[in-house]
């Protein structure tokens, strides 16, 4: 019974303070009526307030900028052109020493040359006699020869005699017999001398022959004692060294690696829409010129004598296609490289392709720049009194290749805060905002510097520079009062 009396009690309570509840959220939870001001409402269906900037005309040239890495135009790696034992390897043959052209570097062991080359003197002497002898021999020959020639005159002649006598019966046929026989046995004498004569002319030719192939391998064996000096080819800095005191080298092993500093070069990659402005100076210079009136006339006559039909030139097209289609021409640039807030320049230009073109991994065309006199930097007009700056560029510099573009068509000048994310800028015409696609071409120092992609633009234009929350083509703007 008790516990039923409680039970009760507590539903009692419970819809009691439900309904209380109940009772406050209808008497008290009525929302306040608020003022509405018509003038704000009024305001907010206006067009928003835009701050504007003029848009002017580029006419210089702009310049693409791009990021690459100084590296060395080529290294050399100095070798041994003989075998030996290195006797001695030069203090400047260390590596990061600077040594200038024809230093020398390595002295290689000599002996072995010094003596082939007594040798080869010595067998020079011997030929040279041997042609000496054969000279005796000669003038021997040709005494003895003309001896053999008077004999035999003699003989023809006594021929003659007895042969005149036999016709006139005044002599007998074994005289006869006797005259054709001297006379037959000196002509094979003379025949003889003749002959040995020949043998030795052809002995001299051999001797000659053998003479100078001792000459050539004595100057072989001078040319390899001069190559035991191991000399500096170019002027350079030595990038490494794999030899010392004491090793034995052959022919061909190398001795060091030398970095040419006459040249440097740059490794950039350019962007398509960048190289796209090289190419279009590029089909600029190349343009042919107008023709001439005089050179007009002189065309339509030979149309008239060709029977009024043109005739094709042969080897024109061959003229027209160039040996290397993708080939870059040299177009001047610069090199800069930003040390202890100074900017050191180099002047440069653009050299070639590296590669076969087109990068696969960054969709760029890589490319060298050629730096000619990397020892001849200047510094900037606007650095500090007594800045540092290096002497001259180096092999491993992150630097910045700025090129020149004559660009054929307009471009245009709008401040940095007129530019918009995705490449858009925010036009005012006719009290309507206008969304114009624009490339980005270079950042000045309070200018931009755009090419139109879509719309044009002409000079004078007003660019809102103003932040917007929200944007609609076409959407109605109001120009500040105060603009710049």
């Amino acid at each position: 019974m008790g516990h039923a009396m409680r039970i009760l009690l507590n539903l009692v309570g419970s819809v009691g303070i439900l309904g209380l509840g109940v009772f406050g959220l209808l008497f008290f939870g009525r929302a306040p009526d608020v003022p509405v001001d018509e003038a704000a409402l009024s305001a907010r269906a206006q067009a928003p307030t835009v701050e504007t900037a003029a848009i002017t005309a580029f006419s210089g040239p702009f310049q693409v900028q791009v990021d690459g890495e100084a590296s060395t135009w080529r290294v050399l790696t100095v070798s041994a052109e003989v075998a030996g034992r290195i006797q001695s390897k030069a203090a400047e043959s260390r590596s990061g020493s600077f040594v200038s052209a024809g230093q020398v570097l390595f002295e290689i062991d000599r002996r072995n040359y010094e003596l082939d080359e007594q040798r080869l003197q010595a067998r020079l002497l011997q030929a040279q006699e041997e042609l000496n002898s054969i000279d005796v021999d000669l003038a021997s020959a040709d005494a003895l020869l003309k001896l053999a020639g008077e004999e035999n005159d003699l003989q023809k002649a006594h021929l003659a005699r007895v042969q005149t006598l036999f016709q006139r019966k005044a002599t007998s046929e074994t005289e006869m017999d006797n005259a054709t026989r001297q006379e037959l046995a000196s002509r094979n004498a003379l025949q003889l001398q003749q002959n040995q004569r020949n043998s030795l002319q052809q002995s001299r030719r051999t001797k000659e022959a053998a003479l100078k192939l001792v000459e050539a391998e004595l100057a072989r064996c001078r040319l390899d004692l001069e190559r035991c000096t191991v000399r500096a080819p170019i002027a350079g800095r030595i990038v490494q060294d794999t030899r010392e005191d004491g090793d034995f080298v052959k022919a061909g092993d190398p001795l060091v690696q030398l970095s040419d500093g006459s040249r440097m070069e740059v490794r950039c990659s350019l962007r398509g829409e960048e190289l796209s402005w090289i190419w279009r100076q590029q089909q600029r210079q190349r343009a042919q010129p107008v023709p001439t009136s005089q050179q007009q006339s002189a065309a339509a006559a030979a149309v008239q004598e060709a029977g009024g039909q043109t005739q094709p030139i042969s080897g024109a097209t061959d003229a027209v296609l160039p040996e290397d289609p993708l080939g870059v021409p040299d177009v001047p640039c610069e090199v800069s490289f930003e040390f202890e807030g100074t900017e050191t320049i180099w002047d440069a230009r653009l050299s070639r392709y590296e590669g076969t073109g087109l990068d696969r991994a960054t969709r760029t065309f890589p490319c060298r720049v050629v730096v000619e006199r990397p020892a001849e930097p200047r510094v900037s007009a606007d650095g500090a009194r007594g800045s540092v700056s290096p002497p001259a560029l180096l092999s491993g510099m992150f630097v910045t290749v700025r090129i020149p573009i004559e660009a054929p068509v307009p471009l245009f000048r709008v401040p940095p805060e007129a530019l918009r994310p995705g490449g858009t800028i925010w036009l005012v015409r006719g009290g309507r905002l206008l969304v114009v696609n624009v490339s980005l071409l270079q950042m000045l120092q309070n200018d931009a510097i755009v090419h139109q992609l879509d719309q044009p633009l002409v000079d004078g234009d007003r660019v809102i520079v103003s932040p917007l929350a929200a944007i609609q083509d076409g959407m109605a703007v109001r120009l500040a009062e105060v603009q710049k």
